[in-house]
């Protein structure tokens, strides 16, 4: 991608396609590896791997969210000072501290708590061992995939959204080619996978890091005291992406411990397939969130309303058609990617069932990822954080207290989309008051 590019005179549809297109295709190449990751173990391994897979992740989940919160919080502070060479490479520096410092309290979370965390996750004793198997190798390789996701962050914001996405493929080709041949020809099982993810990432972080000693790039790591007043404005505009994808992993917690309460593993199994497929959805919309980030923050700083306007309605525009697309796939043509997944009969019925109410509310959830990317993109960190907030644990929390009171199993599914509706609803009140 041309560095040529003029954030604040080009017209909006074109930096929206120049932005967007590498963001989403970037976030779906990543859902897309992850999925095949979850083809592999649930051929390769069974039903079983696939509930384990859905115990251990929330700890990848996590450093994901912090990673998420550094390099979208330090790369919007960089675009919205574009001119200050010095509090760029502060942030900068910040981002890269922050996720070492996050990375070794991690991995001695993992080491402390080690069973007692797996059986706080929902898991059995029947599923322990693969959850093991599985976590430690996810474990050593989370340190890559957050500084993976805090650099995509900057290189991104840096005018360079194409690199940022051939970094992401880089290491889902990898990710795939090494699943296939751990899993599958070397019958490693659940560790297979899990090194396989783990190397992938590497890949990822060491082409992203090449970014930065390229001749002409300003931005260079240095190890400093943190200043009290720019960490918080990072970690408050970036609060907003930890809470989306800290959710993931709450939401996953929540879910294994109430689907193994109403169906057991074979609940857990049918909603680590859902969720497989539903990751598609929400990088797809993450990534059109992060498309209009910088365009958004650079025009709002050289205050350019009429553009961060016009912005803001391409972006629902196109949430609402993706959405829509989306649901009526889900409901004709979704069990034929569930099939792929494991050949148990009465599994896939169970997930089929569950993607339909699963994704019910998915144009509320886009709109949503929309509002509070825009909010963040504009500094408006507290309006954007009540909304995360919300949508992500307080509504989620409620849901799922009480609709599988009322309606069994099936409230369980439900619980997500009515919240997502909630969520949009409470924007629409706050946006009416002019409280937004």
């Amino acid at each position: 991608m041309s560095k040529s590019i003029s954030l604040g005179k080009d017209s909006i549809g074109k930096l929206f396609l120049n932005f967007s297109i590498p963001a989403v295709t970037g976030m779906l190449v990543t859902a897309f590896y992850a999925i095949i990751d979850g083809v592999f173990i649930g051929q390769g391994v069974g039903a079983d791997g696939l509930a384990a897979i859905n115990i251990g992740y929330p700890i990848v989940n996590f450093g994901a969210a912090l990673s998420l919160m550094f390099g979208v919080g330090g790369s919007t502070l960089i675009s919205l000072y574009p001119k200050n060479k010095k509090i760029q490479n502060r942030c900068f520096s910040y981002i890269i501290t922050l996720n070492i410092i996050s990375y070794i309290f991690i991995v001695l979370m993992v080491i402390i708590f080690n069973e007692k965390l797996l059986y706080l996750m929902g898991s059995s004793e029947q599923l322990l061992p693969m959850v093991k198997a599985y976590l430690y190798p996810c474990t050593v390789g989370v340190g890559f995939l957050m500084l993976a996701n805090s650099l995509n962050a900057v290189v991104r914001n840096d005018k360079s959204p194409t690199y940022a996405f051939i970094a992401m493929v880089i290491g889902a080709v990898t990710n795939i080619i090494l699943d296939w041949l751990f899993i599958i020809v070397f019958r490693w099982g659940m560790f297979g996978g899990a090194l396989a993810t783990a190397i992938g990432q590497l890949f990822s972080m060491l082409f992203l890091i090449k970014y930065f000693f390229r001749f002409g790039c300003h931005f260079k790591y240095k190890f400093m005291k943190l200043k009290l007043n720019v960490l918080y404005k990072m970690l408050m505009i970036g609060f907003p992406s930890f809470i989306m994808e800290f959710a993931v992993a709450l939401i996953t917690i929540l879910f294994n411990l109430s689907f193994m309460k109403y169906s057991g593993e074979l609940g857990v199994s049918a909603f680590c397939i859902v969720g497989y497929i539903f990751y598609i959805f929400r990088m797809l919309f993450s990534g059109l969130g992060q498309g209009i980030q910088p365009i958004v923050s650079y025009n709002y700083g050289a205050k350019l309303n009429d553009r961060v306007k016009g912005i803001y309605k391409l972006g629902h525009r196109v949430s609402f058609v993706i959405s829509t697309i989306i649901l009526i796939w889900v409901v004709f043509f979704s069990k034929s990617l569930i099939v792929l997944f494991n050949n148990d009969i009465v599994l896939r019925e169970k997930a089929s069932e569950g993607m339909i109410l699963y994704t019910s509310a998915i144009i509320f959830m886009g709109a949503n990822f929309i509002n509070i990317a825009y909010l963040q993109s504009k500094g408006k960190a507290n309006s954007a954080n009540l909304l995360s907030i919300l949508r992500s644990t307080v509504y989620v929390a409620i849901t799922l207290f009480i609709l599988p009171k009322i309606i069994g199993e099936r409230g369980v599914w439900l619980a997500l989309p009515v919240s997502d509706l909630l969520t949009y609803l409470t924007t629409v009140v706050l946006q009416k008051r002019g409280m937004l």
